[in-house]
């Protein structure tokens, strides 16, 4: 999830550009990364009237503090004389679960607050900025004389709350696509095995990427061959997340009682996918069960598998706004095929498979000419161990 290299807390009094503060407000934001959803991630920087370092925050979970409180409070009205405040979005103006930080900035003695972003909540869209004007401080969006850096920062700042700008402009679950496969792109061996293709610095960053997104998606063949637990197994989180099982049959349903999944988790925060045709016999299933997951009916496409954009609309309805799809080569693929995938963190180790014994994560996308290649647009790279991350956006 954190897509740039954490930077250091400056010292009190060093002196900071304007890009130079936007840059530490986004690096701030990721620290939410984990407990702000639905909200979008958000940080603040705060440097007096000379420019110089004050203090820092960030929206530390959903329901608490915002950004801007965080970084403000405890400071008195002569330090925040002429001051400048940097936030990665535009303050808030209505009163939710906190009051508005637009209104709470107004009353202080602050020059000017520059923000990264219009926020697309028609709730607030440019009356958090409207709101500080009146009160006769300076808002503006941010923008550097630098056009390099200008572009590159407001990409930073698309790409800290991607998930939240999605929900709002689109009405839709954002999708990210996790992988891990050899270096000749396999993710199993046609037995259906897979563990371990990666090291276990990869595995505990997934676990990371877990607690990131609302749910874990998979197909059902994950969930016959693995009997994962998909819960999030990571030495500094503790949260309990939630699980989407793509089985159009509902062919596995009746092992639910079974399963690692129903032990781990509630039997509420399972969404468990099938087709709309498949109604009578998984009714037939579930009155045999001990306890059951939430069934989610979904229409057919023209191939008689599950529509995954109607899938995925269904979700929305039901509270999810971002999911990670874990599954296998096939899951995987209708995804990427459909064109559904928004993010793709995608793992490799420096191991070979070969393709006669083993499955490719992309063995239904079908490109007859090299103009419809899909594109991973601004990349970026990480190393775990001996294993390579490669993530971007798909296009």
């Amino acid at each position: 999830m954190e897509l740039i290299k954490p930077l250091s807390i400056p010292a009190k009094g060093t002196k900071l550009s304007p890009e130079q503060a936007m840059r530490l407000a986004i690096s701030e934001a990721y620290k939410g990364a984990t407990r702000v959803s639905p909200n979008p991630l958000v940080g603040a920087v705060v440097l007096d009237a000379d420019g110089g370092f004050i203090s820092c925050g960030h929206h530390e979970f959903y329901g608490g503090p915002h950004a801007e409180v965080n970084a403000l409070k405890d400071l008195s009205p002569e330090i925040l004389k002429g001051a400048h405040v940097f936030v990665t979005l535009e303050p808030c103006a209505h009163e939710g679960k906190t009051p508005s930080c637009a209104k709470m900035m107004a009353k202080l003695p602050l020059k000017k607050v520059t923000f990264g972003l219009i926020d697309p909540n028609p709730l607030v869209a440019g009356q958090g900025a409207d709101i500080l004007k009146n009160a006769g401080i300076e808002a503006e969006v941010f923008s550097s004389k630098n056009s390099d850096e200008d572009q590159e920062i407001k990409t930073l700042l698309e790409e800290v709350c991607e998930a939240f700008l999605w929900n709002f402009r689109k009405k839709k679950v954002f999708v990210v696509l996790k992988m891990a496969s050899s270096i000749d792109g396999q993710v199993a061996l046609k037995s259906g095995e897979s563990q371990w293709i990666t090291g276990p610095q990869s595995r505990e960053y997934v676990h990371y990427l877990r607690a990131c997104y609302d749910a874990i998606v998979v197909g059902k063949g994950t969930i016959d061959f693995d009997n994962p637990s998909l819960n999030i197994r990571h030495p500094e989180i503790k949260k309990n997340n939630k699980v989407v099982v793509i089985d159009g049959e509902g062919e596995l349903l009746y092992r639910f009682d079974e399963l690692k999944l129903s032990e781990v988790h509630a039997p509420e925060n399972i969404f468990w996918c099938v087709a709309e045709e498949a109604k009578e016999r998984v009714d037939k299933t579930l009155s045999k069960l001990k306890k059951a997951p939430q069934i989610v009916y979904v229409k057919t496409n023209v191939g008689g598998d599950l529509d995954l954009e109607a899938l995925l609309a269904q979700l929305y309805t039901k509270g999810l706004r971002s999911v990670m799809v874990e599954g296998g080569a096939m899951t995987a693929s209708s995804f990427i095929s459909s064109g559904l995938v928004n993010r793709l963190y995608m793992f490799q180790a420096p191991i070979i498979m070969g393709s006669g014994g083993a499955r490719s994560w992309t063995e239904t996308v079908r490109i007859s000419e090299m103009k419809n290649k899909i594109h991973i647009k601004n990349p970026r790279y990480l190393t775990f161990g001996n294993d390579f991350m490669i993530t971007g956006t798909l296009s």
